[in-house]
């Protein structure tokens, strides 16, 4: 007997845009990687088809399989990517529970097939096949309409069928490279690995979201990514020490570490609550991060019905287990790439496809040499253009992992103006390494406050100073103008500043660390508290005055304005709310164009508004 496979109507082959792939030829497979080819093959009215299966007018794939098969095949159209087709037969559907049910209409007539169909192209009702013995139950939230899907290990779930239809992963496989990732659920616009970050994420349109997972004492997993609890909620001690409703008890304390603006009293999330919240809206990828948190994660996400939609991510392969024996995709994670005890090989015979690399440590030949082994493989955590810009550009570099992807690859609204009135991050805010979470904070008054603190000891890690990158308004062209508003509230001594560094690149510019990879080529124009403007080129990490001003001093907790002019051949800085002297200009034209502005305070509580560029 042969069995009917995507009879259906199910399997719907789509485009990254999820159009309905309409005409495509492609060969079948016994296996979803490596496996031979099967050519005995006929098409639904029982005519040889030489082993060739071209999707309908409606992107649907069906065919009659070999004599005597019932195990699942795989439709390859060329792209790289093979679809699971099982055999209607075998693939027992409770479909009493469905109101409908949609066939092929070249199906009507045919041996096996429908008598005839209603006038919207479905089974009349009384030849609805009775299916019940093998009833696979709708989850929560499913409803009468629904039909059976499968992700791409083969295993169903219930959704809405449409023309373009197709699992998350799936789809996610289907675009172009590389794939956007938003890192801990997009970590420098939301607080980390919060149903925040997470709706964010999706509501932004990223290509996929990625969450860290801790398995603790009763069994239970919870969202955080730290080995303590210290750095991002109430509570504290090693992570897995807690129990589930110790999580449940404490907060993301976003408004302490994140941002001032941000409230103490985020949930921390069960990993249950995320893959309840956007188990199928966006792809995820789920960093398991401590023993038996792999395994875990899979018997969570099968209880969800929804294998077809995550990534297994781990540093170790034994966290990856768990995703093999499900077919459900699995990462490892090696920083540099080159793999200690495994060769690329190795790990897909294994059953891991993906690889994720650090973009600091491993080279560009290193994960082009990945690539063509067979890998797919993903680059963390790049949070700036430079860095993604140092990448390879062959389409080796699978996913690009990042906490601001839509800043990094460019598709995010770049502005003229600054972004501080809704009182939070924008994209292309990152701070300095040696800040750890630390920005700034917010004022959401007018007119809107963007402010840093190095007053004191606040900073006193880094030499007392801190910066901000304005990415949004980057790169500024060649000449321009930029005014802004700001206050010096507090002042340790009266050489103490304010500063504006306009860095070649959107690298980090710490002015408190020495070396090129700290403080880019470029200038730094600093407002000292006691009314000195100075003006400094930045030349392999060295500073070298081209200017300076004495002004009147500055009061702490007034308002001033700043203008600076960047002309062919020269650098104006002007104080224009005060008399003359005002004003110093600087004769230098080395460094021109792709120019990125950080705020930086050393030593003074500073805020700033009204940012413009013309």
């Amino acid at each position: 007997m042969r069995y009917q496979y995507g009879s259906d109507g199910g399997s719907v082959v789509t485009d990254a845009a999820g159009n309905a792939v309409v005409g495509r030829p492609g060969a079948v497979w016994t296996a979803r990687t490596g496996g031979s080819q099967v050519t005995d093959l006929l098409t639904l009215a029982g005519t040889a088809t030489g082993g060739t299966v071209v999707t309908d007018s409606r992107g649907r794939i069906a065919f009659q399989g070999p004599d005597g098969v019932t195990a699942t095949l795989w439709w390859d159209g060329g792209d790289g990517t093979r679809w699971a087709i099982l055999p209607t037969e075998t693939d027992r559907i409770a479909r009493g529970q469905v109101e409908t049910y949609g066939v092929l209409a070249s199906t009507v007539g045919e041996p096996g097939g429908p008598a005839s169909l209603d006038p919207t192209g479905h089974l009349e009702s009384d030849q609805l096949p009775d299916l019940s013995a093998s009833y696979l139950a709708r989850p929560a939230g499913g409803q009468s309409g629904d039909a059976l899907l499968r992700g791409p290990s083969g295993a169903p779930y219930w959704g809405r069928v449409t023309s373009g239809t197709v699992s998350p992963w799936a789809a996610l496989e289907q675009q172009p490279a590389p794939r956007w990732i938003a890192h801990r659920g997009g970590a420098l616009l939301a607080p980390e690995n919060t149903i925040d970050a997470v709706r964010m994420a999706s509501a932004l349109n990223a290509d996929a979201v990625e969450i860290d997972v801790y398995k603790v004492i009763d069994g239970g997993l919870f969202v955080m990514h730290d080995t303590s609890m210290d750095r991002t909620s109430n509570l504290t001690g090693g992570t897995a020490t807690l129990s589930t409703p110790a999580a449940l008890r404490g907060r993301i304390d976003a408004g302490n570490w994140f941002a001032n603006t941000w409230p103490n009293d985020l949930r921390i999330p069960l990993f249950a609550d995320v893959l309840a919240e956007a188990g199928n809206r966006i792809p995820i990828i789920v960093h398991c991060n401590n023993a038996g948190s792999g395994a875990a994660a899979v018997a969570e996400i099968q209880r969800q019905e929804l294998d077809h939609a995550v990534l297994i991510m781990a540093w170790t392969e034994a966290e990856l287990a768990a995703a093999r024996a499900a077919g459900i995709p699995s990462l490892l994670l090696d920083a540099d790439g080159v793999l200690s005890g495994q060769t690329y090989a190795g790990l897909l015979a294994a059953g891991t496809q993906y690889l994720g690399v650090d973009y600091s440590q491993a080279s560009n030949s290193t994960i082009q040499a990945a690539a063509a082994a067979g890998l797919r493989v993903l680059v963390f955590t790049v949070n700036r253009r430079s860095h993604y810009a140092a990448l390879p550009t062959d389409g080796s570099v699978w996913g690009v992992i990042s906490d601001d992807p839509w800043y990094v690859r460019g598709n995010s609204q770049m502005r003229t103006t600054d972004a501080f009135g809704p009182g939070t991050f924008y994209h292309g805010m990152p701070g300095i390494t040696d800040a750890v979470d630390y920005r700034g904070f917010f004022q959401p008054t007018s007119p809107y406050w963007f402010g840093l603190d190095a007053s004191g000891t606040a900073m006193a890690s880094n030499g007392g100073y801190v910066s901000t990158m304005q990415g949004y308004l980057g790169p500024l062209p060649s000449t321009f103008t930029l005014d802004f508003d700001f206050v010096i509230d507090t002042s340790d001594y009266a050489t103490a500043s304010m500063q504006v560094a306009l860095s070649v690149g959107d690298t980090q510019y710490d002015d408190d660390t020495t070396g090129t990879s700290a403080k880019p080529n470029g200038y730094n124009l600093l407002v000292r508290t006691n009314g000195t403007i100075d003006v400094y080129r930045v030349t392999g990490g060295t500073s070298t005055s081209i200017g300076t001003v004495a002004t009147a001093a500055i009061t702490t907790g007034t308002t001033q304005h700043l203008r600076i002019q960047m002309t062919a051949t020269q650098i104006i800085v002007t104080r224009t709310n005060i008399a003359a002297p005002n004003s110093v200009t600087a004769t230098d034209s080395t460094y021109r164009g792709w120019l990125y502005p950080h705020f930086g305070v050393r030593d003074t509580k500073t805020r700033w508004a009204n940012v413009a560029v013309t």
